[in-house]
Parts: structure tokens; sequence; C-alpha cells
């Protein structure tokens, strides 16, 4: 019984150190540019937005733009810059912030369709 009690504490413990430790991110697109196999060959294939994205990254969670309520992949910090990666079912998105926690970019890869990247500042929490 002890023991359980024991294992029980250190769970819980464990799980609030760790989001203790997350860092929060608000991030802002300055530019982006999208390449599909439909329309890269045409001339002003550049579509203009009127306003720009906001995402955030939450270390503990993954990333989600703010117009959407569930973050999606995991990240990891290494040699101070933040990653956060996500497998979709045909391709796969990459979040990088870099070192100095102000500039990101953000890939979307559509294997054999497309490809949307994203670039622009970011404030730490």
């Amino acid at each position: 019984m002890l023991y359980m009690k024991t294992l029980k504490s250190l769970l819980v413990f464990l799980c609030f150190s760790q989001l203790s430790y997350a860092t929060v991110y608000y991030c802002q697109d300055s530019g982006s540019v999208e390449l599909d196999m439909f329309t890269s060959g045409r001339p002003n294939n550049i579509t203009e937005r009127e306003e720009a994205y906001r995402w955030i990254v939450d270390t503990s969670r993954g990333w989600r733009r703010a117009d959407i309520t569930s973050f999606s992949g995991t990240c990891v910090v290494d040699k101070g810059y933040t990653v956060c990666k996500a497998d979709r079912p045909y391709g796969e998105a990459i979040f990088s912030i870099h070192p100095d926690d102000s500039n990101f970019i953000l890939i979307y890869v559509d294997y054999g369709m497309d490809l949307l990247a994203f670039v622009g500042n970011c404030n730490k929490a």
C-alpha cells in the first residue's frame, strides 16, 4: 500500500514538474510562400493575405494556429533551437524557433503536392 502511494506521489510530481518547464511563444508571420505542382509554373501565383497568421507554441503540448483549439506535434530544444514536428498522413510539418527566441520558420510539406512556408517573429511568454 505504501508503495502505491509513493508511486502515485512520484507520478504527480513528474507530471507537474514537466508542466513547469514548458515555454510558451506567441508568433506572427511576416511572410509566406506556397509552392505546388499545379501553379508553380504560372506567373503571378503569389496570393496576398490581409491579415497575418498567428501561432502559439507550447513546448509541452506542441503548436497551433491561434484560431484553432488543438495543439499538434511534439517539441524539443536542441542546441538552443526549439523544434516542433508533426507527422501528417501524407506529409509533415516543422515549426522551428531560432535560439534568440524571436525568429521562426514553419514548413508544411504535403508529399507530392505542395509546400507552404511561413517566417516571422515570436515573443516568449
